[in-house]
């Protein structure tokens, strides 16, 4: 079980982004803006609509008189939400100066392939591609193999990228054909923290947040809403790493971190929050981490 605490991106961070950030226009304090109008704001990176008419007025100061939409098209991928998802047409590449960083993952992405070099004062010192046109059912049947669609992953781990403070990381998603959709939902970037081993028998599962209801003629409606992932795993560690494990769990009570049970399967990767966790010292060698997962929606 590893994890990866992300780091915080900032304006100075982002480098350089092929994304647009233009969903509207930009606020202007001297502009006159009737109910309904949207604007987006340079400085918070997200989407406003108006819900009165007002001149002069921050969006970002009062919410009731602005509604906000979410992250512009560029920050979307780094807002830390599982929903929200940055898009562009045939392949979208963004550059970053994260600082020491070792774990890089992409999560909800829509692409046939992702790259991902490592510059440092100008030498390339890592570049590693991988393809998300993997998986899916066994191909053992002649009608599966003309007809079954192609298993897609839907989110990619780099956990050997070299740590360096000055490092500029690029980052490439690339479609086959120039006028699909790329997607990226979430890119993380920061320090992967290592608990122990995985055991077998992994719960996993979602909690789905949609509604459905019927009514007292037996129909049933149904309204879709998100979900969210859910995994309860038990960790082999080493007994002398107790304190180490304890209060890393601890720091992150309230932080949002992608937690990988393995790198073999996408399932056991998800990013939210432990609900709970517990440390059984079982032997002076080795111990044993409990951990109730819940992921964002």
């Amino acid at each position: 079980m590893k994890l990866i605490r992300p780091t915080t991106l900032t304006d100075a961070m982002l480098t350089s982004s092929t994304a647009p950030e233009n969903d509207y226009a930009v606020w202007a304090s001297g502009t006159a803006y009737a109910v309904g109008s949207r604007v987006i704001l340079t400085s918070t990176h997200r989407k406003y609509e108006a819900l009165a008419a007002s001149t002069g007025l921050n969006p970002a100061t009062d919410p009731t008189k602005w509604l906000d939409l979410g992250p512009t098209n560029r920050w979307a991928m780094f807002d830390a939400r599982v929903g929200t998802a940055t898009t562009r047409a045939g392949s979208l590449q963004v550059v970053l100066t994260p600082g020491a960083s070792d774990g890089l993952a992409l999560i909800d992405i829509e692409a046939e392939s992702a790259s991902v070099t490592l510059t440092v004062s100008g030498n390339q010192i890592y570049g590693r591609t991988q393809s998300l046109n993997i998986g899916g059912n066994a191909i053992d049947t002649w009608f599966a193999w003309f007809f079954e669609p192609l298993g897609k992953k839907t989110g990619l781990l780099f956990l050997d990228v070299p740590v360096y403070e000055t490092g500029v990381l690029t980052v490439t998603l690339t479609r086959d054909n120039p006028a699909d959709a790329v997607k990226c939902g979430t890119l993380l970037v920061g320090r992967q923290f290592d608990i122990g081993d995985t055991e077998h028998g992994v719960d996993l599962g979602i909690i789905d947040y949609s509604r459905k209801e019927t009514d007292q003629f037996g129909v049933t409606s149904v309204v879709e809403r998100a979900f969210a992932k859910r995994m309860s795993a038990r960790v082999v560690m080493q007994t002398d790493a107790l304190d180490d494990v304890h209060r890393t769990l601890a720091s992150i009570r309230a932080t949002p971190v992608l937690w990988i049970g393995s790198e073999s399967f996408e399932s056991l990767t998800v990013f939210g929050f432990y609900k709970e966790f517990s440390i059984d010292l079982a032997y002076p060698t080795v111990s044993y981490c409990s951990l109730t997962i819940e992921g964002l929606t």
